[in-house]
């Protein structure tokens, strides 16, 4: 859903440098070579190129597609259906869920040497500590000594054949679920010694994939808008500090950007901060028949982000609905109009709340208390202009 909000919100476009890759189990811990063969026009090769990726670009292995270089995508096509994403705004098209995301299991497989100049080990804890400590986030991860945890990390030498200059991959979130693998390329660049600090870098930077973050320099690389290059409102066009940048495979840690935490932050913010000040004139009783009701935030909220304000809207006892974003904004108006069922049926009422959620400029998000309105009928609001 697009409006307003976004236009004025510039881009830190996120997510994926590799997307779903293979869901199951036993899958995923399978030994099985992933080699390249000759391209055939499956329906999912069909659906990358309607994605706006370049036929000519496109790989096929045994297990999944390669776009790119470095993009993973699942070869099974019902991986592209939007059922299991998640309904959020200014993000990629799937996340990780809020209950999903306060803890992910993370294996790191014996493919990965515990000691030598191949070692990742300290690197990989390192980076899981790294995004565990941003504050104002739910996102966790925890090591696991289980396979069958939620993220395998591990070496896969035929994934990377002609792939020189790539040091690692990692795909999006499927199913409200964390992408399930990071493969290291321990051959990288010629097999070159990779620094400590490097390996650091690289591994926050997969594991940010893991969870919906898009490279943020998408745009200039040409990657195309495929798994969703959505907005975040309060960051820049272009970030060169940031560790979700493509093509820095050679960077050393040096800790999250600014705009690294706001996004962050944006994606997987801590509950909200409840906040007392929402007016909304007119009477909070209305009789039958189409009415307006005038809202406006009035709140005092330092930094304010006032175009990140979202109006919520439900019924109560709603038939099993869930809330949704009725308009955006600072002032506005709302207007009943006739629905199909009474929230309460007893009295024959149409029973509403509304709410409004909004964010300060380091991306922390507030939620105001509710307003309540009943009307006689069966009836449900809209936004009128």
């Amino acid at each position: 859903m697009k409006n307003k909000y976004y236009g004025k919100s510039l881009f830190f476009a996120f997510a994926i440098s590799i997307l779903f890759l293979f869901q199951n189990c036993s899958d995923e811990n399978s030994n099985e070579n992933n080699t390249e063969s000759a391209l055939t026009e499956t329906p999912v090769v069909k659906k990358l190129i309607e994605m706006g990726y370049q036929k000519e670009m496109i790989k096929e292995y045994d297990k999944f597609y390669l776009v790119q270089g470095d993009l993973m995508f699942s070869k099974n096509i019902n991986d592209y259906s939007k059922k299991g994403t998640l309904n959020r705004h200014a993000s990629t098209n799937n996340l990780v869920s809020s209950t999903n995301v306060t803890s992910m299991t993370v294996y790191v497989d014996p493919s990965i040497p515990t000691g030598g100049v191949d070692d990742w080990r300290s690197a990989i804890t390192n980076a899981i500590s790294d995004l565990n400590n941003i504050t104002g986030s739910t996102v966790h991860f925890e090591l696991s000594t289980s396979a069958a945890s939620d993220i395998i990390i591990k070496s896969d030498p035929s994934a990377f054949v002609g792939l020189n200059n790539v040091i690692a991959a990692a795909g999006f979130p499927v199913n409200n679920q964390p992408y399930n693998q990071v493969l290291i390329n321990l051959d990288f660049n010629g097999n070159v010694t990779v620094l400590e600090a490097s390996k650091r870098y690289n591994m926050v930077h997969e594991l940010g994939h893991c969870i919906g973050l898009r490279h943020t320099n998408w745009d200039i690389r040409g990657e195309g808008v495929g798994p969703g290059a959505n907005l975040i409102p309060n960051t820049p066009s272009q970030d060169p500090n940031s560790v979700m940048n493509g093509g820095t495979a050679n960077s050393s840690w040096n800790g999250f950007s600014v705009y690294d935490l706001v996004a962050i932050r944006y994606l997987y913010p801590t509950p909200p901060v409840i906040l007392p000040q929402i007016t909304a004139s007119g009477t909070d009783y209305i009789q039958a028949g189409t009415s307006i009701i005038n809202w406006n935030y009035t709140g005092n909220l330092a930094n304010a982000d006032v175009d990140s304000i979202m109006w919520w809207y439900t019924k109560v006892n709603n038939n099993g609905e869930a809330p949704y974003v009725i308009s955006w904004g600072a002032t506005g108006m709302f207007m009943s109009v006739a629905d199909t069922y009474y929230s309460d049926s007893g009295n024959r009422t149409s029973n509403f709340v509304i709410y409004f959620t909004i964010r300060d400029t380091s991306g922390a998000l507030y939620r105001s208390g509710n307003y309540n309105i009943m009307q006689k009928g069966k009836y449900k609001l809209e936004t009128a202009y």
